[in-house]
């Protein structure tokens, strides 16, 4: 995720603030925060993944509350079925604790999809209010996971699970998606991770499907069955080569923006236990659309980059091997992601990069000027 700054206890990425190394976060800096939260949004809700956090939690919806925010709380849930409820409950903006030896706060608008950069930024610069003359209110709610569940069920006309493996370190997480699914397989196996934002696959035929693979076999049966689909503009530039896809099916919007308010397919953007399920719900038709797509990879490698505020802007450039994404990634650090459709390929690329961004450094030159 593209870095975006630091106050003096969180780090700032897209839709993030985890504590800074080496940092301990008192109750009181957490509250500081909920204030400043108060100076954009008026509705809250805020959830923890289990019970360690829960003085985070509170420290938190204090703050909020002693601003005059409303907040409901919800003490132990899950991220994919807490995301879903924020449009149940009206909030303006989801805060999402976790973490495990590092704190964690997610930040989510009034539609589940992750905060756009720009508001992150001014929250991150703000400074906290003084206390209103009459506090929020503070209500406690219980997990959506059942409604949640039912809803992918009946939206996807599930009648029973799907046969697929499923490994997954949180055991909430596990949990939601051995409902709608048998939990174990012979032929494909789904890897969730980041608190089930993310999902790869293993088919035994296959290999390893990567998650932007799994997603680009989703817009590509959308768009088949006549959605218009959004896709981030720093996603991998081979959808656009699918020869099956109908023109303009694929709509791209700038990935610091956030996801835009207009009317096409997005809830597979947040919700990857949704998307597995409808593409899985046809097992069939699903290994079918696999074997059509091109051979994506990406790469990415970190590196230490004095001038890296040069890059807070996401840099993209086309080379005659694929496209290579610059974005800076800490205070001194810049992240390469290179895309090509071969993963020796993105290696090599990634490589390459890495060596032109270092020699640029040394030159305090610009890396186009190594090409």
């Amino acid at each position: 995720m593209a870095y975006i700054g630091e106050n003096a206890h969180f780090s700032f990425r897209s839709g993030l603030c985890e504590a800074l190394p080496r940092t301990t976060v008192s109750s009181a800096e957490v509250a500081a925060l909920g204030r400043t939260l108060t100076r954009f949004f008026g509705r809250f809700c805020v959830g923890c993944e289990g019970y360690s956090r829960l003085s985070t939690l509170y420290a938190l919806c204090s703050g909020i509350s002693e601003c005059g925010g409303e907040v409901c709380i919800c003490e132990s849930t899950d991220m994919p079925s807490f995301r879903f409820g924020l449009p149940l409950l009206s909030a303006d903006c989801g805060v999402f604790i976790s973490g495990g030896s590092s704190l964690k706060i997610a930040f989510f608008d009034s539609r589940g999809f992750t905060l756009p950069q720009m508001r992150l930024t001014e929250i991150m610069r703000a400074e906290a209010p003084e206390p209103a003359e009459r506090a929020g209110r503070i209500s406690a709610m219980t997990s959506f996971g059942s409604i949640y569940l039912n809803n992918v069920r009946d939206t996807l006309r599930l009648s029973e699970p799907i046969p697929a493996g499923v490994s997954c370190g949180s055991r909430a997480v596990r949990g939601l998606w051995r409902e709608l699914f048998t939990g174990e397989d012979d032929e494909l196996v789904l890897q969730i991770s980041d608190s089930g934002s993310r999902v790869n696959a293993y088919s035994t035929k296959y290999g390893f499907i990567s998650a932007d693979k799994l997603t680009l076999a989703y817009c590509i049966s959308a768009a088949r069955a006549g959605d218009t689909v959004l896709l981030p503009d720093d996603f991998h530039y081979a959808a656009e080569l699918c020869s099956s896809l109908p023109e303009g099916a694929i709509l791209r919007y700038p990935a610091e923006n956030g996801v835009p308010e207009v009317s096409g397919q997005s809830r597979f953007l947040r919700d990857p236990l949704y998307m597995c399920a409808d593409l899985l719900r046809d097992r069939e038709a699903f290994f079918a659309l696999i074997s059509e797509l091109p051979q994506i990879s990406g790469a990415r490698r970190e590196i230490a980059f004095t001038d890296a505020e040069s890059y807070s802007k996401p840099k993209r450039l086309q080379t005659s091997k694929g496209r290579v994404i610059i974005t800076r990634s800490g205070r001194n650090m810049l992240s390469v992601l290179a895309q090509t459709l071969s993963a020796e390929t993105s290696a090599e690329l990634c490589a390459e990069w890495c060596e032109k961004l270092r020699k640029a450094e040394k030159c305090r030159r610009r890396p186009e000027s190594f090409m």
